[in-house]
């Protein structure tokens, strides 16, 4: 488990959909102190360098971090994540728009990813207000829905976390397609 891998899961995110060019993030744990993250404004598919930021005093070293950087440190700061990765999901912003629940425990996918999942009302992307919402929910949920804006999730790597948000897309996209059917 490296900071490749979290270069890695952006471009898979963004071949898949689940990010545009320039949102999304990810993020790894590096010991007990340091975390790094995606840069801000750097076209998902071509990152080559992360930022390294200090979970104490949150100042980071190289690229400017992702505007989500406090959520990431508050996550690591009140969980045992090893990596965080956060996606713009359509379908799951979708689902929730639409009001459709999302019972994790209906699909084979979503059943084995993810523990629970939560959810926090729309916040300013950024903010030290969707930081603090998203970290108190991670204290009892790996996955959480943020009304309006995506989805992050943690695990014990990148790609875990992925799976989890992956599972997530899925189940959204299969809730929204059944309804459609009705």
């Amino acid at each position: 488990m490296s900071c490749d891998d979290v270069i890695e899961v952006m471009k898979v995110m963004y071949q898949k959909g689940m990010i545009t060019v320039l949102s999304g993030n990810a993020s790894i744990r590096i010991g007990d102190k340091l975390f790094c993250i995606t840069p801000s404004s750097v076209p998902k598919h071509k990152i080559s360098q992360l930022a390294l930021v200090d979970l104490d005093t949150l100042s980071w070293s190289g690229p400017k971090p992702s505007i989500e950087y406090r959520m990431h440190a508050l996550i690591y700061r009140n969980t045992e994540a090893k990596a965080i990765v956060h996606a713009h999901s359509p379908w799951t912003v979708l689902a929730t728009e639409l009001g459709l629940e999302l019972d994790t425990r209906r699909y084979v996918e979503s059943r084995y990813a993810i523990q629970k999942v939560s959810k926090v009302p729309p916040l300013e992307a950024g903010s030290w207000d969707l930081a603090r919402a998203v970290a108190e929910k991670a204290k009892e949920a790996d996955t959480i829905i943020l009304e309006g804006h995506g989805a992050i999730a943690y695990g014990k790597d990148p790609w875990d976390a992925l799976n989890k948000l992956e599972a997530l897309e899925y189940l959204a996209k299969l809730e929204v397609l059944k309804r459609e059917r009705k």
